[in-house]
């Protein structure tokens, strides 16, 4: 409570560092803070290009997204963009730009907004803008399914496997959640990623690949999602 109005415009990253840097970049404004034992998370007001948007640092796992989503919505918030990381769960080159277009709900928080259902569908609209802004820079970027989950040492070599059978590619904690939760409320939700982890080989092997020390990656992430975000 106690906030003001959010711009219609919100850009979630999990990339601190990068959204500090825009901060700076474009004189941004604290107007709000989500409250957590964490931290506290502040959302930024400023102008790019002509176009009023705020900024904030997204907090990890589905039951915390959760909050965080309600929050910006209830403020006044209209379109979400989410721009993050995600390992995946094939060879896919580091760094590169994953386009989810539909998450597989194996969280909780989705189960609290819709109907059960194994998918949940991302929004056309969004999903469009980020074709039209990569096709623009000529960047290749996959399209896929995403498993969204929170057992977070419950990804097996079985369950990786199972998981691939039924098309998901990537795999982040938040995608689901936030897309039921925009359904829920009428509003609109897109998701960006990038690869950093890879879980298809064994777990003694496992290659975290410094994905988030990948400052160029995100970086490019962050301003791709925000200029997609910019066409909303």
């Amino acid at each position: 409570g106690g906030f003001g109005k959010f711009p219609r415009l919100c850009l979630v990253t999990f990339f601190e560092e990068v959204l500090a840097e825009a901060v700076e970049r474009y004189g941004g404004e604290k107007i709000g803070t989500y409250v957590s034992e964490m931290k506290d998370f502040h959302v930024y007001w400023f102008t790019v290009e002509g176009t009023e948007l705020c900024a904030i640092q997204a907090v990890v796992a589905s039951g915390s997204i959760a909050m965080m989503t309600e929050m910006l919505y209830g403020c006044g918030v209209e379109v979400i963009v989410c721009c993050g990381g995600c390992g995946v769960l094939e060879d896919i080159p580091e760094g590169a730009v994953i386009l989810p277009v539909r998450a597989l709900r194996d969280e909780g928080a989705s189960y609290k907004y819709l109907p059960p259902a194994r998918f949940i569908e991302l929004d056309c609209g969004p999903i469009e803008c980020f074709r039209k802004v990569l096709a623009g820079y000529g960047i290749p970027y996959i399209e896929c399914a995403t498993w969204s989950r929170d057992g977070f040492y419950r990804e097996t070599k079985e369950m990786v496997a199972y998981r691939r059978e039924e098309g998901c590619r990537a795999v982040e904690m938040e995608c689901a959640t936030m897309a039921a939760i925009a359904q829920f409320r009428g509003k609109v939700f897109g998701q960006l990623l990038y690869s950093g982890d890879i879980l298809t080989g064994d777990a003694e092997d496992y290659d975290d690949r410094d994905w988030n020390r990948n400052v160029s990656a995100r970086e490019r992430l962050f301003y791709l999602a925000m200029e997609a975000l910019r066409m909303l």
